[in-house]
């Protein structure tokens, strides 16, 4: 048998299209400062937890609305068009919000914003399935995976800085970025696959994934693991400033914010460094049950904030929540991409980004309620969640819907790169 090629000799193999999507992913979630530091800036305003539940909840709410549309879009029109689209949109929301005051009207902006953003996130990941060979593809999503987590580290980080010293350019820099992730999908990324009216229709969709036990599976375990992600913007940033922790790093006094930053990097810093090597070992394994795994170090990590023993057990909470990140979401990227009929490929994404959004909208409601009345029970709870994330998966998620994955007829397709 020939040898295994080299992680280096796969990456090098993957598309030059793909490596645009990469770098515009990175500076994408680079710029992502607005969304994680909202919950610190309108708790600053004097917005009740409650009220900033609302806010922050409205992201997802635009995000689960954009999700089925998006998803359509991107099957009916090209995956380019749906990102230069929502990445516009996005950019120029994101903007008005800072002149925003009122609660209606930062609601409003909100629920824009995420419906801009949640838009052309199918696009995104179906144009990887449409460009690069089936053998890649677990490589190409962990490197998509690396370049956000990599922009939202150090991302995170800076927004740290700024959120203390320029709330202006919190959200300038936001647009910006955005803006440019959009030129870069409008002068050097390829259309993908498109299909004609007949083929793009959500009803044809619906009916495979209404019998489709395996997305329902995946879709319920993504969904609760997503509840545990939404602590990061909501409740977890009140959990570390509520401690008073503070540290003397490298000659740098770090208040609570930037300690903040850093436990988010550490989070980016973890899946830039181990996630694509970690594919070398995870690909041996059968994926469900390395997903299980995953569910459950997501939600354990986060039970571990339980604990208010300082520093050291926020990091090793972290730390085992980005395992966990690192074993079930590249896997799941895969899966969807690889169980949805090639003509449904968009709608299969934006149907399980729906999942996502929708505990986008609840998540950040139930655990500001919840942290507000009982912290112990709200981590308490993420280690129950992923505790449920893992078992649905593994007990439903081999049922597969009746007769070929392929009923559609085949797309019209441009996918030279």
């Amino acid at each position: 048998m020939p040898p295994n090629p080299s992680l280096s000799a796969e990456l090098r193999a993957l598309p030059r299209a793909f490596w645009v999507l990469f770098f515009g992913i990175f500076i994408n979630r680079f710029g992502t400062f607005v969304y994680p530091f909202l919950t610190i800036l309108l708790h600053r305003r004097g917005f009740t937890f409650a009220a900033i539940g609302m806010a922050v909840g409205c992201f997802g709410l635009g995000g689960s609305m954009a999700s089925l549309a998006g998803g359509w879009f991107a099957d009916r029109f090209g995956r380019r068009n749906s990102i230069v689209l929502g990445a516009f949109s996005n950019a120029a929301f994101i903007l008005m919000l800072y002149w925003a005051h009122s609660l209606p009207l930062i609601m409003l902006l909100t629920t824009l914003a995420g419906f801009a953003g949640g838009f052309f996130h199918p696009a995104s990941g179906a144009l990887v399935a449409d460009i690069v060979p089936p053998r890649l593809q677990l490589r190409a999503y962990s490197a998509l995976r690396l370049a956000g987590n990599a922009g939202f580290a150090f991302g995170t980080a800076t927004g740290g800085f700024l959120v203390s010293r320029s709330t202006f350019w919190l959200f300038a820099g936001d647009a910006l970025t955005t803006a440019s992730y959009g030129a870069l999908a409008l002068f050097l990324l390829p259309h993908g696959l498109r299909h004609t009216r007949e083929q793009a229709r959500w009803r044809d969709a619906l009916v495979r994934l209404r019998s489709d036990g395996q997305f329902w599976a995946l879709g319920f375990a993504q969904f609760c693991a997503a509840l545990v992600f939404n602590q990061f913007a909501s409740s977890y940033s009140l959990e570390i400033i509520g401690r008073g922790l503070a540290l003397n790093l490298f000659g740098f006094h770090l208040a609570a914010e930037q300690i903040f930053g850093v436990l988010i990097g550490w989070n980016g810093v973890m899946v830039v460094l181990c996630e694509l090597p970690m594919t070398r070992i995870t690909q041996r394994f059968q994926p469900r049950l390395v997903m299980c795994l995953g569910y459950l170090l997501i939600g354990g990590g986060f039970a571990l904030n339980a604990a208010k023993d300082g520093l050291g057990l926020l990091f090793l909470g972290m730390t085992l929540f980005t395992l966990g990140e690192m074993l079930a979401i590249p896997l799941s990227s895969v899966w969807i991409a690889r169980i949805a009929p090639e003509s449904m490929r968009g709608r299969y994404i934006g149907a399980l980004a729906t999942t996502w959004a929708v505990a986008n909208v609840m998540g950040p409601q139930i655990g500001l309620q919840v942290y507000g009345s009982h912290p112990l029970l709200l981590w308490l709870g993420c280690g129950f969640l992923g505790l449920v994330a893992a078992f649905t998966l593994w007990r439903f998620g081999d049922s597969e819907p009746e007769g070929n994955r392929e009923t559609a007829a085949p797309a019209v397709a441009e996918t030279v790169v």
